[in-house]
């Protein structure tokens, strides 16, 4: 699921600030960055991150913000001395103005700057943590505001597949029937001039072999039965969205199932319904969490 949050943390040296964003993905994959001296908190910052989201791309960047700049100034004697006299030199045999020591000043290298090395004491790692909870948490409130829109897709796709499910019962005698009277239409035609009566018997036999052959009635159970699962785990607290994977590549097992016995028209097109309607529920619930 698709998510952003940032938040900041004080310390003595500065001001922590994390921000973290996620993109849909079945799975949990962590992307950190970190200033070089938070190198060493990497992983208990996963473990973190770990232990509050399971799936999606998460990718979190940590910055530090100095209150004071820490630095000091130093001058490089070593090259001062080695080229005060050579450039007196040059300038005397050219006529020039010999340079002064403030002269040298402005050369690169001629004053060196050393800033303090951050070292993330316990102090230090707390508000990382802290700033990197805060951050968390916004983004798991917006994932859940998606979650929730998408959870009311979800449920009228399930239904849509239940009712579908619910019609191809009802539908299923119906196309037993109509084949009895088709096929005895057919026999009575082929007799017509013969002279020799329709076989009931046979008949029977063929059309019970049909009706056994095109019987959904164990898929269409097996349907419902899935479509009360998902809405049930739907509505459930903490993670759903692995178990509601599974029911929906069932549900769309015996959609399949159904569709391989359908000698019916009407009753093919309800199966094809189905299984678009579960590839979408497929497809979004792997953005749920």
């Amino acid at each position: 699921m698709t998510g952003f949050g940032r938040a900041s943390a004080t310390h003595a040296l500065g001001a922590v600030t994390v921000e973290v964003k996620s993109v849909n993905n079945r799975f949990l994959k962590v992307s950190l960055r970190l200033p070089e001296a938070f190198a060493e908190l990497e992983a208990e910052l996963e473990a973190q991150i770990r232990g509050a989201l399971a799936r999606g791309s998460v990718y979190v960047n940590v910055a530090f913000d100095r209150g004071r700049p820490d630095v000091t100034y130093s001058l490089n004697e070593p090259l001062l001395a080695q080229w005060l006299p050579r450039l007196r030199e040059i300038a005397r045999k050219h006529g020039s103005r010999e340079p002064e020591l403030a002269d040298l000043l402005v050369m690169d290298g001629a004053v060196l700057e050393q800033a303090e090395p951050l070292q993330p004491d316990e102090a230090l790692r707390a508000a990382v943590g802290t700033a990197l909870g805060g951050a968390l948490s916004g983004l798991r409130e917006m994932r859940a505001r998606e979650g929730e829109s998408l959870a009311r897709e979800l449920e009228g796709r399930v239904k849509n597949v239940a009712q579908l499910a619910a019609r191809a019962v009802s539908r299923a005698p119906q196309v037993v029937q109509e084949y009895r009277l088709k096929l005895k239409q057919r026999i009575d035609k082929l007799l017509a001039d013969s002279g020799v009566a329709a076989d009931e018997a046979a008949i029977a036999r063929e059309v019970a072999m049909f009706a056994d052959r095109c019987d959904v009635t164990e898929e269409t159970t097996r349907l419902e039965h899935h479509c009360a699962q998902f809405l049930k785990a739907l509505g459930a607290n903490g993670e759903v969205g692995r178990k509601l994977d599974f029911v929906a590549q069932e549900m769309l097992r015996e959609a399949n199932t159904l569709a391989s016995k359908a000698n019916d028209a009407e009753l093919a097109g309800m199966a094809v319904e189905m299984k678009s309607e579960i590839e979408k529920i497929k497809e979004q619930v792997q953005n749920l969490e």
